[in-house]
């Protein structure tokens, strides 16, 4: 087996190890008082798979842009995001950390159907058009969604706390 592929292999076991522990934090968290009404209620494909059945987000609320504004933490792993500036023309202004700076070559925001969506797209060395799709979570505060890693081809369920 080759290096490549040992690494590969090591990190999709990392990679599920993460996805099972970021699923048990979402089932504690949203687990508790959710009725069948809100389980019921219907989102975006995408964001039904970025997050658990008792997970989704209510598609009914009316979502102030600037809740997503501030600095994020994955929940898997120290990197950090840092949104500002989201503007009316859908754009928004974000920084990624791991740790350090990387650039950032396009980032949007849209409201589809009452729920909060934010698109960042990775441009630099080892990021070459990695990307997060996100969804925000009001009632608990959080981003959850995909990230493709573009070097390895793979995309990985994720979520975001909001750093304290």
């Amino acid at each position: 087996m080759s290096v490549r592929s040992k690494i590969i292999r090591m990190q999709k076991q990392k990679n599920s190890i993460h996805y099972l522990l970021l699923m048990a934090v979402v089932f504690f968290c949203f687990g508790c008082n959710q009725t069948e009404e809100t389980i019921a209620t219907a989102v975006p494909v995408e964001a039904a798979k970025a997050v658990s059945e008792q997970a989704k987000p209510s598609p009914t609320a009316t979502i102030n842009k600037n809740k997503i504004a501030g600095n994020w933490i994955r929940t898997d792993a120290p990197y950090k995001l840092k949104i500002s500036g989201l503007s009316d023309d859908r754009s928004l202004k974000a920084e990624y950390f791991n740790p350090k700076s990387i650039h950032i070559a396009k980032a949007t925001w849209s409201n589809e159907n009452g729920v909060m969506k934010i698109y960042i797209e990775l441009r630099d060395e080892n990021y070459p058009g990695s990307n997060y799709t996100l969804f925000y979570i009001p009632d608990k505060d959080l981003l959850a969604g995909k990230y493709f890693q573009a070097v390895e081809g793979v995309t990985y369920d994720v979520g975001f706390m909001r750093a304290k």
